[in-house]
């Protein structure tokens, strides 16, 4: 069993009931996998409904995701851990996005496998990536 941390890509496509990531969704909860969402990538969602054109249909889609999936915060050892991060990347000349340092953070804290279209992650140690944007 594993638990997945769906970066916002990941988490809009699944709003939007697009394929391939829905069909594999399904079956990895019927399967007893567990789902959830950073809170930086929960404000990203609640940033692109507002900003959006169909803000209360996109809002009642957020709200439906939220009834299935984890809420893993930012706290305080995801701060530290967020440190940590951005200084191992400053480091090896591979800078990745603060907000996106903040969901690997969380990643990394709980053990969590990161679904994401984003290269960069893959430069963070210590989180397991993969991408179910893209046809098995």
């Amino acid at each position: 069993m594993a638990n997945y941390l769906l970066d916002t890509n990941h988490a809009s496509k699944l709003m939007a009931q697009e394929e391939p990531i829905t069909s594999r969704v399904r079956k990895s909860l019927a399967s007893g996998n567990l789902f959830g969402l950073s809170s930086t990538v929960l404000g990203e969602l609640y940033f692109a409904v507002y900003a959006s054109q169909h803000r209360e249909k996109n809002r009642q889609r957020l709200h439906e995701l939220l009834k299935t999936v984890v809420l893993w915060p930012f706290d305080e050892r995801a701060a530290e851990e967020f440190g940590r991060i951005q200084a191992e990347q400053k480091a090896k000349g591979r800078p990745i996005p603060p907000l996106d340092a903040q969901i690997a953070a969380v990643a990394r804290v709980h053990g969590l496998v990161l679904l994401t279209a984003d290269h960069h992650f893959t430069f963070v140690d210590g989180i397991a990536v993969e991408n179910w944007l893209e046809p098995l």
